[in-house]
């Protein structure tokens, strides 16, 4: 592929994983970013100026997202814990009815 094809495919799918981490599509997100790693990890160290000013915006982004990612996780393990205390409960409720 194509430096300048190659840098613009990481710029698509670096929005890409931007409106999908947006709307909590994680699982997406994954997608795009396994997608992109490889794009990522062929480019050389020295880039042109140009090239180096979009890797610079997909690391702000990617930052900005791992955090998204990282309270979106905590989030979603308070959910878990009381979705399993809420079970537990209502487990507990059946066998007191029960009698």
């Amino acid at each position: 592929m194509e430096f300048a094809t190659r840098i613009n495919r990481i710029w698509e799918l670096t929005k890409s994983i931007e409106q999908a981490a947006a709307v909590a599509e994680w699982e997406q997100a994954a997608e795009f970013a396994s997608e992109r790693s490889p794009l990522l990890m062929s480019l050389s160290a020295e880039q042109a100026g140009g090239a180096l000013d979009v890797l610079r915006q997909v690391h702000e982004i990617d930052t900005r997202i791992a955090a998204e990612a990282l309270l979106a996780q905590g989030e979603l393990h308070t959910e878990y814990r009381m979705a399993m205390q809420a079970t537990r409960q209502a487990n507990q409720y059946q066998r007191v009815a029960q009698f």
